[in-house]
């Protein structure tokens, strides 16, 4: 792997946010794994890779799942005053696949105020 130049640490740097807080804990965690920090480093690249994107692929069919069983919710005859108070919010200039996603925002967010958890 090549040594980037400063100009592309410069960039680099600006295009990944540097959070000190976690820095220090992420530190702190490292020193305490040597060995796991160690296992890390003698990975091949592409099972780094592979490991990132499987992590990113599960995240991703979590909030899936978790959409559709808001749409589930949603689509419950008890639901329909809140659907209908949501999409009075809806600007009727928008695509109709982006007024259902801002429904299905809508009702993440009541969800989450509410405290109410769907199973």
């Amino acid at each position: 792997m090549a040594i980037a130049s400063p100009k592309k640490k410069e960039e680099l740097a600006k295009q990944f946010k540097i959070n000190p807080e976690i820095n220090a804990k992420l530190d702190a965690f490292m020193k305490a794994e040597p060995e796991l920090v160690q296992y890390v480093k003698d990975l091949p690249r592409e099972q780094l890779e592979r490991k990132f994107l499987l992590r990113k692929m599960k995240d991703q069919e979590q909030k899936e799942g978790y959409t559709a069983k808001v749409k589930t919710w949603l689509a419950k005859p008890e639901q329909a005053d809140l659907v209908q108070s949501i999409k009075l919010t809806i600007s009727p200039n928008m695509s109709a696949e982006r007024q259902e996603q801002a429904l299905v925002v809508g009702a993440k967010n009541h969800l989450r105020n509410s405290g109410i958890k769907l199973g």
